[in-house]
């Protein structure tokens, strides 16, 4: 190419980056500034990631610590990294740092990985303690003065390293720790890692940093600091065009000739190939280690010793191919590493991981044993080596490397008879761990499929507690898939003996009861049985599933309470979410919507900060979202919805979120929104929540002006007997939806109105569990007021205690409408005893509902005979949650039938299109939920052209004007 004036391999500047790294000063400002910061650093191969972040950390100039730990690929291991390699790279830095003084915290889960630092703990306490105790330590050691924790190579990062970074992201809170972790975009790691992305970009103080390529000039400057000297424009253009900008590749090309190698690999390899032997070999032994190689095992392996091994390791590091790492040596990029193996001749290959493997037998590293004894052919060594490691990743709670562990033991079990025996362990054993390390990773239709093979190698009748166990296991994954399991609970527990004290069989009628629909009689036997055991054996998990039982179906709050306690006694974090959805379901009906807004929404922050975000935290928020809705919070419930739904959820828990979006978006009277939403979960599986369908697709097909189709969904919704098991919170509000429609559909359907509205009489007996809370009361007497137009003052009573405004608008309508229709009362209004006669409650009290209909009859606040201006909703700036008395009309709803005002000469409605009643189709107006055009509004009756028909200035009812004929 050119004349060389120094002989260098890398570039001494960082060239092309001085944006980058003001953004990386500026994220460091701001968590010191304002709280712990995240960063995203994605670059393809060789972009100069990692040459970044060197240069970052010079910058800092040694007053910021900057702590690495890399993932690292290992072939044989699947592509992912071992099971936290980064974090307890990033640990053992901190801890020979000073990170633990005596005297302070006892971090007795990472006792497992460093024996340093005391004994560990006996019991299996739990992987959030394990979390807590990572966070704790990182958050300590940036008490002082600030710290980067750098996570590189996340696309090759185990899951258990991926969710214990996502954790950290979260539970940061500490000023002055910045986070740091780079990956390649590459589409073919972005499934596994799109999840976590997708969760670390919506933190509050996260930046993600794209690297592009380099430019022609960039790559001019790049090739002046390596060569010494400035190229010509021709050298520049020929580099910039074979390395496309990508610094590795400048590299590379710097010295090569006019005659590069056409592939990547080749070029890569010119400079291996030119070093000695000597050289040439203990490279290969590097390269074969997978990752970093600690030069404790470089001098047990190698073939030099001493002096002469330090000088060949010295060669490598001038020559840019190892670098220094910590007590060890990595290689300068993945891609040499690569290139370097892959030029390996098989049986090099397989002797090199033969030395590895020896040189590994004697230790605890058994994860990298069993890789290492794979490549080299020992497939003994390497199930006995995968098994025990699958053992220290269950403790570590890291379960889907357990599975991949596992499942390395199977593929290996006919390749090496009797080493299961030795190990104590049979193939029905295994395809149990793994079945269970399964549904604790997630992977449940992985799950069953261990579940079911394992049940095709176990005798039934010799084992009947084992294949319980695999019922067990294949039954609650089943659930988890939405999938009915519970065929797999019964039949399991027809094969373990009828004894109370039997542990297995009081867990699996916990679990049993918790899958079936709480009504049914089966549901009521198995959680009092499973008390009953639990308390007999001393199971807390047992118990605390008949406890959840008890609390349901007798509203026993201290059973509740007791069952939190218990299961966080468990460190159950799963179970222990379970809790506050029984208790959001007791408060909701107990009227209590506020304390369950609480307790879900704190439900849900337990969830997130845990790793279950994204099952339990959804459930939970499903909760709070129902009892936003129902105290008039429709802002906030929509804002909790949106935020909940840009994750990656579940297809369960999506469903009933879109579910309730539907019904929140039928609420506001959007009607196109509302059928878009309910569409797409129309089919969804029938759990709890999905039988909220069956209440808004009857109101939809009202707001749609569809009686007949709202009465032929309700028809099919009410021959549903899962119904009847259910909350009254879940079941009656589909009778009340049922009254509705009955009224839409009026006096035209006379003897089809009457059989429905005595089937929903009928349904509304066998409805319900247990005792009726506050809120299910509510609901039952609006549900008379519906079927019998009758008792109003009793609902309207009810929904204002409850403090419920949609359903107090829907009662102060209807028992408007219902005074006008009853004519005067023979007595004072309930409302209105024991106040002197002529004068008026004081401003916000309750107003008598028929006060329109006495003050017209007795002539008072006659309405004009013009006609009514009518006008289109508008949508509350200040939203549902306003007080009523700073509502507008247009946030009343609309229902069907305007009632016209009763008068001897009326004898037909006012029409503003002309006397035939026609209204152009340009012109038609939405519908509301129950078929009432949205917006509709005519001139009320009353003094001052408005009544206040309830206290706290809800608005005048549109009350229909006169015909023309009226008397003025």
């Amino acid at each position: 190419m050119v004349g060389v004036g120094v002989d260098r391999v890398v570039s001494p500047v960082c060239v092309g980056r001085g944006e980058a790294l003001e953004m990386l000063a500026g994220a460091l400002r701001t968590a010191v500034g304002h709280g712990p910061a995240v960063v995203l650093v994605a670059g393809e191969a060789g972009i100069g990631k990692s040459r970044l972040l060197a240069e970052f950390a010079r910058t800092l100039d040694g007053s910021v610590p900057v702590i690495e730990g890399a993932c690292t690929e290992f072939a044989s291991a699947g592509g992912d990294g071992f099971a936290y390699a980064p974090f307890v790279a990033v640990l053992r830095r901190l801890i020979r740092g000073g990170a633990v003084t005596s005297g302070g915290r006892a971090f007795r889960e990472l006792a497992r990985w460093f024996p340093e630092l005391g004994e560990p703990s006996a019991a299996d306490t739990g992987k959030h303690r394990l979390y807590e105790d990572v966070l704790a330590l990182i958050e300590e050691s940036a008490a002082t003065r600030p710290l980067v924790v750098v996570v590189e190579d996340v696309h090759w990062a185990d899951a258990a390293s991926r969710e214990l970074l996502a954790f950290l992201a979260r539970n940061l809170t500490r000023p002055g720790i910045l986070l740091i972790a780079t990956y390649r975009p590459d589409a073919t790691r972005l499934g596994r890692l799109g999840p976590l992305l997708a969760e670390l970009v919506r933190g509050p103080r996260t930046t993600t940093l794209r690297l592009p390529r380099l430019g022609r000039e960039d790559v001019g400057r790049q090739l002046a600091a390596i060569l010494g000297t400035a190229p010509d424009d021709r050298g520049i253009e020929h580099v910039f065009r074979r390395s496309e900008g990508n610094p590795l590749f400048v590299e590379a090309l710097a010295h090569a000739d006019e005659r590069t190698p056409d592939s990547l690999r080749e070029l890569l390899l010119q400079g291996p190939r030119a070093l000695p032997a000597p050289a040439r070999r203990l490279l290969g032994l590097a390269s074969a280690a997978g990752g970093r190689i600690a030069h404790r095992l470089f001098e047990e392996l190698a073939e030099e010793s001493g002096d002469r091994l330090d000088a060949l390791v010295r060669l490598l590091v001038d020559h840019g191919l190892l670098v220094p790492d910590g007590d060890g040596y990595t290689f300068r990029h993945a891609l040499i590493r690569h290139a370097v193996y892959e030029d390996l001749l098989p049986g090099e290959r397989a002797r090199l991981h033969a030395r590895y493997a020896a040189a590994l037998s004697d230790g605890d590293a058994y994860a990298e044993l069993a890789a290492h004894a794979a490549e080299a052919g020992d497939h003994a060594s390497a199930l006995a080596a995968a098994y025990r490691a699958a053992g220290q990743a269950r403790r570590s709670y890291a379960h889907a490397d357990q599975v991949h562990l596992l499942e390395q033991v199977l593929d290996l079990w006919d390749r090496a008879p009797g080493v299961g025996p030795e190990l104590g362990v049979d193939l029905a054993g295994v395809r149990t761990e793994a079945a269970e390390a399964c549904m604790f990773s997630g992977d449940y239709a992985r799950g069953v499929e261990h579940a079911s093979a394992g049940l095709d190698v176990v005798d039934e009748r010799r084992f009947p507690e084992r294949v319980a166990l695999l019922l067990e296991h294949r039954g609650r994954l089943l659930h988890r898939l939405n999938i009915i399991g519970t065929p797999d609970f019964e039949r399991a527990l027809r094969l373990l003996p009828d004894d109370p004290d039997h542990t297995q069989r009081g867990r699996l009628l916990g679990i049993l009861a918790m899958g079936l629909l709480p009504g049914s009689d089966r549901a009521r036997q198995a959680f009092a049985a499973a008390l009953c055991s639990g308390r007999r054996t001393g199971d807390a998990t047992v118990t605390v599933r008949g406890l959840l039982g008890r609390g349901a179906l007798h509203r026993d709050l201290d059973a509740l309470t007791e069952a939190s306690a218990l299961a966080a006694h468990l460190e159950s974090q799963d179970l222990l979410l379970t809790v506050p959805m029984y208790e959001a379901t007791l408060h909701m009906r107990g009227g209590e919507h506020r304390r369950a807004i609480d307790t879900a929404l704190a439900g849900a922050e337990r969830a997130r900060r845990f790793g279950f975000g994204l099952s339990r935290g959804a459930d939970l928020t499903c909760y709070a979202v129902r009892a936003l809705i129902l105290t008039g919070a429709w802002d906030r419930a929509a804002a909790l919805l949106d935020e909940t739904l840009t994750a990656s959820l579940p297809p369960v828990q999506e469903q009933v979120l879109r579910s309730l979006c539907g019904q929140l978006a039928l609420l506001r009277g959007d009607v196109r929104a509302a059928q878009s939403a309910l569409a797409e979960t129309a089919d969804s599986p029938h759990d709890a929540h999905m039988f909220h369908q069956y209440q808004w697709q009857p109101l939809l097909a009202l707001a749609q002006g569809d009686a007949e189709r709202a009465d032929r969904l309700l028809g099919r919704a009410l021959a549903d007997p899962g119904l009847a098991g259910l909350h009254g919170i879940d079941s009656r509000p589909v009778l009340v939806a049922g009254a509705l429609v009955q009224r839409a559909r009026g006096a035209s359907h006379g003897a089809a109105v009457a059989a429905r509205r005595a089937e929903l009489r009928d349904l509304d007996a066998v409805f319900g569990l247990g005792e009726d809370g506050t809120y299910e009361r509510a609901l039952r007497t609006y549900l008379y007021a519906l079927l019998d137009d009758t008792g109003w003052e009793g609902a309207i009573g009810a929904w204002r205690e409850l403090g419920q405004p949609y359903e107090l608008a829907h009662s102060l309508l209807y028992g408007g409408q219902a005074a006008l229709t009853a004519g005067p009362r023979q007595r004072p209004c309930p409302a209105r005893r024991g106040r002197k006669p002529g004068r008026l409650p004081r401003r916000g009290a309750p107003v008598p509902a028929d006060r329109p209909v006495r003050r017209a009859r007795h002539g008072r606040g006659r309405p004009p005979t013009h006609p009514a201006r009518t006008r289109c909703a508008r949508p509350d700036r200040r939203g549902p949650e306003q007080p009523p008395h700073r509502r507008t009309p247009a946030h009343l709803p609309q229902y069907g039938g305007r009632p016209r005002l009763p008068h001897p000469d009326q004898t037909r409605r006012h029409d503003p299109y002309g006397s035939r009643g026609h209204r152009p189709p340009e012109r038609a107006r939405p519908v509301g939920p129950t078929g009432t055009p949205v917006g509709q509004r005519t001139r009320p009756v009353g003094p001052s052209a408005r009544c206040r028909l309830a206290g706290r200035g809800w608005r005048a009812l549109p009350i229909g004007p006169p015909s023309r004929g009226a008397p003025r």
